[in-house]
């Protein structure tokens, strides 16, 4: 997704690496993609005060709720993936050849 954004693999490989010193981020990125990784790994710990925060940051409903529905539709995906057993090889370049 995000290189459909215009990053280059390696950007982002450091993203991922370390989004909290990232330069390519910018504050409210970096607070949503927080928010989908304490979705995906911690959903009932998502409390007001983290929409609050995002709120803080300029971050509207709509947006709060796309980035939460956006990583619960991934997070289900991967995991009938998973237990289908799906291939995952080569899933990237597959990505690039559509244009994506």
């Amino acid at each position: 997704m995000a290189m459909a954004q215009g990053f280059t693999r390696e950007e982002v490989q450091q993203i991922i690496n370390d989004v909290d010193n990232c330069p390519l981020v910018d504050e409210k990125t970096r607070a949503l993609l927080c928010l989908a990784e304490k979705t995906t790994r911690h959903a009932y710990k998502v409390t007001a005060d983290d929409i609050r925060h995002l709120e803080a940051l300029g971050c509207n409903q709509e947006e709060i709720f796309e980035a939460i529905a956006v990583t619960a539709l991934f997070n289900f995906m991967d995991r009938m993936a998973d237990a289908l057993g799906a291939p995952v090889e080569n899933f990237q370049d597959m990505m690039e050849s559509m244009g994506t």
